[in-house]
């Protein structure tokens, strides 16, 4: 199956707008901020700054937040009415890149909210102490995601991509890519660090990165490459 998946790849290609600004699905449950709870508002800016991308075709932002809040600030926005926010931990300016195939400007970013997370100190557990199977916990990752996109041959892809946590920081791969050639299976182990979720098989890599707890942005290279926004199922 991995063999399969990595021909997958030769069909493999660039869609329309991938915002890779990390929303801070991940930054919000950060052990020093607990999101689920605001306890007052902030005032927030971003401003955009065009730096220069990596991938052919497509276009980068560097976006960067200042909070009136000495730390924990969720600033919410929204770029062409997408939601995003982010989380500013530990002070009250971060930075963060987006981009797409269009330039992203301070003109696109609308709606921009800020919230005060309230601030909790967690006492590390020693690791002999705990089960084995204590750090098995289901992340924002599992689940079913969908999504579509043309590659960069030009043909249709359907991807359909199932994630399963397996142990602490790893996940099973699971899913098929459907196009106008026979349905490929996929099977692989990836590794989760914060909000992105990667995988290799061969001289393929793959990489899923949170957005919003809804929807994730998903690229695989190899002797081809995609990139498309996935749904939740």
């Amino acid at each position: 199956m991995r063999k399969r998946f990595h021909l997958a790849l030769l069909f493999a290609g660039v869609v329309a707008y991938v915002a890779y600004a990390t929303p801070a699905v991940a930054q919000a449950t950060a052990p020093s901020c607990d999101c689920q709870q605001a306890v007052g508002a902030c005032s927030a800016s971003i401003a955009v700054r065009p730096v220069e991308a990596t991938t052919i075709g497509s276009y980068a932002s560097e976006l960067r937040f200042t909070s009136s809040a000495p730390a924990c600030s969720k600033i919410n926005y929204y770029v062409d009415g997408t939601p995003y926010f982010n989380v500013l931990v530990s002070g009250n300016t971060g930075a963060d890149n987006i981009w797409g195939q269009k330039q992203i400007t301070r003109a696109n970013i609308t709606d921009i909210s800020c919230q005060v997370c309230k601030q909790v100190a967690m006492t590390p557990v020693p690791q002999e102490k705990k089960p084995e199977n204590s750090e098995l916990k289901p992340t924002l990752f599992d689940g079913q995601w969908f999504g579509t996109g043309t590659n960069s041959f030009g043909s249709a892809q359907r991807w359909t991509l199932n994630f399963a946590t397996t142990a602490a920081g790893k996940a099973a791969i699971t899913g098929t890519m459907e196009g106008s050639f026979p349905t490929m299976p996929i099977s692989a182990s990836g590794t989760v660090s914060g909000s992105t979720l990667s995988w290799a098989d061969r001289q393929t890599t793959c990489s899923a990165k949170l957005l919003t707890d809804v929807s994730l942005a998903f690229e695989c290279h190899g002797q081809g490459s995609v990139q498309l926004v996935m749904r939740r199922q």
